[in-house]
């Protein structure tokens, strides 16, 4: 690799960090949704094997959720946009869910990763689309705490399998359960902490002796990547956590899901290929 092509990747990863810390501090989804499919693509561009392009963009990016998380939620705490009960309550959960699905990863192939990944982005995309979430009033919890249990848990372990900060989960739920979209927003984005860190470990343990992974990896987790990532998701959470308090709650769910969307096809068309669908 020539010096034109490594300022092109390092180029692109900045980029992304930029972006993806600016999605994070605007939808609260920990940025992973733009993460994954970027650090992906420069995973293919390395010529990393296939086996491992969807495991290590999955596992770089909860690394820099893990960090992100915590910038996007200092500039929510600073407009009273989190929830600290439902943190308090969610956080075990949303760990140990986290923890399972880091722990299982290394036995899913790339093209389950990538199916995955696929599908749950275009019918997240469609929701936000389409089906307008209703907001309850506020201060009402429709959802029991045992639900609400279940319900975290699971978005943890989810969460961990496709790389992305819970976000795309909980924001939708805290809404219905009570919260305006703003202060959803602003404590899905602290729980992404709590789900990036414990995953990111368990990535790194996961993929730990593999072959062929790229240069500067713990396990699953490009450390390279992560370290040109993190000073751009710093300035891109704050950045995202400001426009999201002057967008009204049908802009932000129009821009999440279009954002959704763009993604999705992207994915579907690696899963294709991958498949040999296509050429």
């Amino acid at each position: 690799m020539d010096y034109a092509e490594l300022a092109v990747l390092v180029g692109a990863l900045l980029a992304g960090g930029l972006l993806s810390g600016f999605m994070a501090g605007l939808l609260g989804v920990g940025g992973g949704i733009t993460m994954v499919p970027i650090l992906f693509q420069i995973f293919i561009i390395l010529g990393v094997p296939e086996a491992l392009q969807m495991h290590m963009a999955v596992g770089t990016s909860l690394a820099v959720i893990a960090f992100t998380s915590t910038q996007s939620a200092r500039a929510h705490a600073k407009r009273d946009a989190i929830d600290l009960a439902i943190l308090k309550f969610w956080s075990p959960f949303i760990m140990v869910g986290a923890v399972a699905g880091a722990l299982i990863i290394r036995g899913i192939p790339a093209v389950g990763l990538k199916g995955m990944f696929a599908i749950l982005v275009f019918v997240l995309a469609l929701r936000f689309i389409f089906l307008p979430q209703q907001e309850r009033p506020q201060g009402s919890e429709p959802f029991g705490r045992t639900f609400q249990a279940l319900v975290s848990t699971a978005i943890g372990f989810l969460s961990a399998l496709v790389g992305i900060g819970g976000g795309t989960f909980s924001v939708p739920f805290l809404s219905a359960n009570g919260l305006n979209i703003h202060r959803a927003v602003g404590t899905s984005a602290a729980l992404g902490f709590f789900i990036a860190l414990p995953a990111a470990a368990g990535f790194m343990w996961a993929g730990a002796g593999l072959p062929d992974r790229p240069v500067g990896s713990i396990g699953y987790v490009s450390v390279i990547a992560f370290l040109i990532m993190i000073p751009a998701t710093s300035l891109g959470a704050p950045w995202g956590a400001a426009s999201a308090h002057r967008l009204s709650r049908r802009t932000l769910e129009l821009i999440f899901g279009g954002f959704l969307l763009l993604v999705s096809i992207r994915m579907i068309w690696a899963l294709a290929a991958s498949l040999h669908w296509i050429g």
